[in-house]
């Protein structure tokens, strides 16, 4: 897969380089297209982000925002928990 990548990257910049290629990518046009590719692609990105937490609300699943949140929970009260360890094991040191 890497050799894929690098041979498209190669080409892109051949291409890049051509004077007629670099007139075209400054164009107004050129420019505002890829702008609405992206903006399109977000939007997209968006929407689908939504629907895929709409159905995991539905279903009653959990999704990845809801994991995350609950890994920093966990993380947050096994400090908790081995904060209070040592307190304790300190006390009964003294």
């Amino acid at each position: 897969m890497t050799e894929w990548k690098d041979e498209m990257f190669k080409a892109a910049m051949k291409v890049m380089q051509n004077p007629t290629a670099q007139k075209v990518m400054n164009s107004d046009k050129f420019q505002k297209a890829v702008a609405g590719a992206f903006k399109a692609s977000f939007t997209l990105k968006s929407e689908l982000d939504e629907k895929k937490a709409d159905v995991a609300r539905k279903l009653n699943l959990a999704t990845s925002d809801d994991l995350r949140t609950m890994k920093r929970e966990l993380d947050r009260l096994q400090r908790q928990v081995a904060k209070m360890k040592k307190e304790a094991q300190d006390e009964s040191d003294s």
